[in-house]
């Protein structure tokens, strides 16, 4: 089955104006009084979850491992005018592509799932070693500790409208496989005029992984203030009631 990071601009399709406020704010509230000045996103995707950094004025550089979803960010970045460099690349092997060090190194999209659990500590550790002393290392992920606690199967997402007017309807079926794995069955209705005038069915495939995991390896590596904040961070709750959580924690100088 296909891959929905094989089509680019349907992955796009329900990020709008409104969404990017959204992470601007987020992202200025996260990063308030953090002397951060560049920044690189290892899972840079089509750039929807991180231009927003550059409307803020920071200096941004991104790596993904689809060429699909990077060809259509140098689109977009040259679109708005966003001088990014981006790289294509494994973030388990980040130190083999890039010779500099940033102020920020991020991972966003619940990028880090992709990998199994093993490689979620590789690529902290490949993050770490871009993150200049003084420096933050963030990241944003699914709770996964509440998905393996629920064991949810299906989630609606609320319709939307694109500008032809034809109307969206997503759901996702979710498959707990037996070694730890878990499959998205993403069904995509599209609607006009009360007909569904087509269907697409995508596949998404997971390796949950714990807080706890990336607590640990952070302090392993002497990581301090390490701040767990519902995305997008409008308010505090416990981390048993976040669906969503960003991560923010700083290099020792």
């Amino acid at each position: 089955m296909a891959s929905l990071y094989d089509f680019p601009d349907i992955y796009d399709e329900r990020f709008s104006e409104k969404a990017n406020t959204v992470y601007r704010e987020h992202y200025q509230k996260m990063f308030s009084g953090c002397e951060i000045t560049d920044i690189l996103d290892c899972s840079f995707g089509t750039g929807d979850l991180t231009f927003e950094l550059c409307e803020l004025g920071y200096q941004v550089s991104g790596s993904d491992l689809s060429r699909t979803m990077l060809a259509k960010a140098e689109q977009k970045a040259e679109q708005k005018g966003f001088p990014v460099d981006l790289t294509c690349c494994d973030f388990r092997e980040l130190s083999q592509h890039f010779c500099r060090d940033f102020s920020c190194v991020m991972s966003t999209g619940n990028a880090l799932a992709h990998v199994d659990n093993l490689g979620v500590e590789q690529t902290l550790r490949e993050m770490d070693r871009l993150v200049r002393p003084g420096g933050y290392l963030y990241l944003d992920s699914r709770n996964w500790d509440k998905v393996l606690k629920n064991r949810d199967r299906f989630l609606y997402y609320p319709p939307f409208i694109r500008e032809d007017g034809v109307r969206v309807n997503c759901v996702q079926v979710w498959d707990y496989h037996p070694d730890g794995a878990m499959t998205a069955n993403i069904l995509n209705a599209y609607e006009s005029e009360g007909k569904i005038i087509r269907q697409e069915v995508y596949e998404e495939h997971w390796m949950p992984f714990s807080i706890e995991l990336v607590r640990s390896t952070l302090k392993e590596l002497g990581y301090r203030d390490i701040t767990i904040k519902p995305l997008p961070y409008f308010q505090d709750l416990d981390f048993e009631e976040i669906g969503w959580y960003c991560l923010r924690a700083r290099k020792p100088i």
